[in-house]
């Protein structure tokens, strides 16, 4: 059983089969089937984790949105994503807003306006589903999983409520990695976090698991920190 609230999603450990993460699937989700059935997943048993950014162009949306309704599969909330919420957020924008797009870097989503406001809704709609956060488990062996990182000075449980508050600066540090930690995250084993070239160089939480870009799956018992 699961508990929503809004931006938290928590779900109990998987003690029937295996849960795997993916980071930047870069749309290319027919590879990432490649790599379900590679690996063997059982849909009734196993669990895929995204932490990645969803969506790369036109053709990615309806494999996105399928993707997304698998009951399998649990994805976190990045800054895309929020983005396209927003610009989304007093109702749907005017043709005209949408064919701007075309002229801004708006995370390369020119091509919304070459597809029809049914479908723009219904990737809207799923990306309204989408948790900030995930927590697997209760106390010190909890498993976390979350597009950037958590702030400065805030612990897992802290960050969790923080974010189930709508607070400003978890949400920042989440999506945008603003004002993120550099120290370990007390109250979590590990926190799955997307790799992006801002890690380089910079310091990051010793128990955060920074997942590549791509379509592989990766075995969350495997990975360390």
């Amino acid at each position: 059983m699961s508990t929503i609230n809004s931006n938290v999603l928590c779900l109990p450990q998987n003690r029937v089969g295996r849960d795997f993460v993916v980071g930047d699937t870069g749309g290319a989700y027919d590879l990432l089937l490649q790599s379900m059935r590679s690996a063997g997943f059982e849909p009734s048993r196993d669990r895929i984790f995204s932490v990645g950014h969803l969506l790369a162009g036109e053709c990615s949306l309806t494999d996105c949105i399928r993707f997304l309704r698998m009951p399998s599969v649990f994805a976190v909330r990045t800054n895309s994503e929020q983005d396209l919420l927003d610009l989304f957020s007093d109702g749907p924008p005017d043709e005209e807003s949408i064919r701007a797009l075309n002229e801004l870097p708006f995370h390369d989503m020119g091509w919304l306006a070459k597809v029809g406001y049914q479908q723009r809704m219904q990737l809207v709609s799923a990306m309204r589903m989408l948790p900030v956060a995930i927590s697997i488990g209760n106390g010190v062996a909890r498993t976390g999983f979350v597009h950037d990182s958590v702030p400065e000075g805030k612990g897992w449980g802290d960050f969790l409520g923080g974010l189930q508050e709508d607070a400003e600066n978890c949400l920042m540090a989440a999506m945008r990695g603003i004002g993120r930690s550099a120290m370990i995250v007390e109250g979590v084993e590990r926190m799955f976090v997307c790799y992006t070239p801002d890690w380089a160089g910079t310091e990051r939480p010793a128990n955060a698991v920074s997942v590549a870009p791509g379509s592989a799956l990766y075995l969350v018992e495997d990975m360390g920190t």
